[in-house]
């Protein structure tokens, strides 16, 4: 078995396995307009497997997360568990997307029981109940801090040079957080998410600068989530704009910052093409010798409902503790 590409980080993650559709248990479902109940997590992580015997090759599910203080750590679950029914249904054929919507979340307080089958081949069952989302804090060790919803999904910090788009030349690193439904093609949140950036030096984005490190970013995307796809992507169909706001420097981790409007065309793991309205804040934070910048991206108008959301996240963040 392989892992497939994951629509939750774009497709690159190395694990000795291809991600295929990872999307995590700490995922809100969609819920009613008129839902009162609070959304729940068991604090696990999951990706699907691929399989040959199923002819959509879709096949069990592995945790590829598990968050420690909530009923999956507590139970005992391990990263590489195989999770080969829920509820007593076998997730074999299935969609994960599926899988999470109507089994894996739900409520705080309901019930999941799991079929985990470990790697020495023994198996047992697991019933987790969930636990209302705990807020995202970045590492208490980063000298920033900001702060994300828990029904959002994050991805674990990379490094740069990023490995997906080596040749831009920053140094630091990228976090990443996703809308609940960010995998979900019927959803107004698909590929709504949001991206810092802690880079080195007192970096000066200017509209071009943005312009050039997007084109290099999602072409070189597009080229992953192609391999691991199976689709051939135009590379010259990757494109991006942005342009200087013209109103006063707002403040971005509470120092004064530079803003920028633009949009990006990009491939999703469809192996289509997708545009994404992008806003980026950028500033200087003293004392640190780092620039921090924050990029939010929506296919919605900016005044839909999910830049309420970016916002708030983006005006968590601080440059200093």
């Amino acid at each position: 078995m392989t892992i497939e590409d994951s629509p939750s980080r774009y497709a690159r993650l190395s694990i000795g396995l291809m991600t295929f559709c990872l999307a995590l248990g700490l995922a809100m479902p969609c819920l009613p307009a008129a839902a009162e109940e609070e959304p729940g997590t068991t604090g696990l992580g999951f990706a699907q497997l691929y399989s040959e015997a199923q002819p959509n090759k879709r096949g069990p599910l592995v945790v590829l997360r598990v968050l420690e203080g909530l009923p999956g750590a507590a139970a005992g679950l391990t990263r590489g568990d195989i999770v080969v029914a829920i509820n007593g249904t076998p997730v074999a054929g299935r969609a994960l997307a599926e899988i999470r919507r109507k089994e894996i979340a739900g409520p705080a307080g309901g019930a999941l029981r799991l079929t985990v089958a470990k790697l020495d081949g023994s198996q047992s069952e697991v019933t987790l109940t969930r636990v209302p989302y705990p807020q995202h804090h970045n590492p208490a060790s980063d000298p920033f801090a900001y702060v994300v919803p828990g029904y959002w999904t994050t991805d674990p910090r990379f490094p740069f040079p990023l490995q997906w788009a080596p040749t831009i030349p920053y140094h630091g690193a990228e976090d990443l957080a996703f809308a609940p439904n960010f995998d979900d093609t019927d959803s107004s949140e698909y590929h709504s998410y949001l991206f810092f950036w802690w880079i080195e030096g007192g970096n000066t984005f200017t509209a071009k600068q943005l312009e050039s490190d997007m084109v290099v970013y999602f072409r070189g995307l597009a080229e992953e989530r192609g391999k691991n796809y199976g689709f051939t992507p135009d590379l010259s169909q990757v494109a991006a704009t942005y342009s200087a706001d013209t109103q006063p420097s707002q403040s971005f981790g509470g120092v004064t910052a530079k803003s920028f409007s633009g949009v990006v065309s990009i491939y999703d793991t469809h192996g289509k093409v997708i545009k994404l309205n992008s806003e980026v804040v950028a500033a200087a934070c003293p004392g640190t010798n780092h620039t921090a910048a924050f990029f939010g991206m929506s296919r919605e108008p900016r005044h839909a409902g999910i830049w309420k959301q970016l916002d708030s996240i983006r005006d968590s963040f601080r440059c200093r503790r």
